[in-house]
């Protein structure tokens, strides 16, 4: 989301309009969040990663940097298995971006203009540390369309980018038909903006989901949409908390958002029962890049209703969850992953 949306927009910040905590009133219940361990990653020669996943027994990070290489760190053997995607090589894509998907062994990614999912199987790496990807889905995309992100279902794969129409792109792996579907949020400050300007806008939503639900994130909004039986979507609740600062030029896709704004919603994860959120509260004027640090997780049921607000003690760049367990990347100073208990939230009745 901080990243590798500025091929599109100019990113003079991701960030949110309303600078009260009205988002943090929502919340009854307030914890502090267990710290239990940090985990080296200079040691596992892990340098610069940006974004931080859980599955499977493994920590996987990227970088938006260099090669931007895949890396697997496997906590059952403590080894790590290094794949270089980026190339003109077979299998391989000049740019990507991870497909969270909720099979549970598998870690997907896309060359997204090309519509490309590709899978490294989790079960067969802890086997064998020279498992290569492989090609799962190859989406058919509407001319002129720029999917940027897919979050992937049991039966669908949704998409945001840049449409013709429609926010969310839907595939529905059992027909192979596609829609688009939903809108924007509603806002006036966007009622002007041509259908391409309102998907640069928003290209840096995040998503997570399960079965029956579909979770968009964005600035200080969150959208919770029922998921059809064909693919469609139902919004269900939403909590709009705080709309961008935005400009955008007469020619072109650029939009540009003020330094003085909040950085808001940063990272998304999800499990069985809850929706995780990690916020900022910063703005980049005041606080550079110390904005994107995030010290508050915001957890969610899946009807959208807020549970508990979660601080802190170690501000997180972005976060994966799984077995009751937060792993969290902090690039404060050098990068590190910090681990969170989980169990006051899961013992919520």
């Amino acid at each position: 989301m901080k990243l590798f949306i500025s091929i599109l927009i100019v990113l003079s910040l991701s960030a949110c309009s309303s600078k009260d905590d009205s988002i943090f009133s929502d919340f009854t219940r307030t914890v502090d969040l267990q710290l239990l361990d940090s985990l080296d990653l200079e040691k596992m020669e892990i340098l610069n990663p940006h974004y931080i996943h859980y599955k499977d027994s493994f920590l996987i990070f990227h970088s938006m940097a260099g090669k931007k290489k895949l890396e697997f760190w496997n906590l059952k053997s403590d080894l790590v298995t290094v794949r270089n995607v980026i190339g003109q090589g077979v299998d391989e894509m000049p740019r990507y971006v991870t497909v969270d998907t909720d099979h549970p062994a598998s870690f997907r990614f896309a060359d997204y203009r090309r519509g490309r999912i590709y899978e490294m199987d989790l079960e067969m790496l802890q086997e064998d540390t020279t498992t290569k990807h492989s090609l799962v889905y190859e989406l058919p995309i509407n001319e002129g369309d720029t999917p940027l992100r897919f979050y992937e279902t049991g039966n669908h794969i949704f998409g945001i980018g840049l449409f013709s129409e429609g926010r969310i792109y839907s595939f529905d792996k059992r027909t192979n038909k596609v829609m688009t579907c939903m809108d924007y949020p509603a806002h006036e400050s966007i009622e002007p903006l041509d259908q391409r300007h309102k998907g640069a806008l928003f290209s840096g939503t995040i998503m997570a989901g399960n079965q029956n639900t579909l979770v968009l994130a964005c600035f200080g909004l969150i959208d919770f949409y029922e998921i059809l039986s064909d693919g469609g979507l139902r919004l269900k609740q939403e909590r709009h908390y705080s709309f961008p600062k935005f400009q955008t030029a007469e020619t072109g896709r650029t939009v540009t958002f003020d330094r003085d704004d909040i950085y808001a919603i940063s990272d998304i994860d999800s499990d069985e029962r809850f929706i995780y959120l990690l916020y900022s509260g910063k703005n980049v004027r005041e606080k550079g890049n110390d904005a994107y640090n995030c010290s508050h997780l915001l957890v969610y049921d899946w009807e959208g209703n807020p549970i508990v607000h979660c601080l802190l003690s170690k501000s997180l760049y972005g976060f994966g969850i799984g077995r009751g367990i937060l792993y969290g990347l902090s690039r404060e100073v050098n990068p590190i992953v910090y681990v969170y208990s989980l169990k006051d939230i899961l013992q919520i009745e």
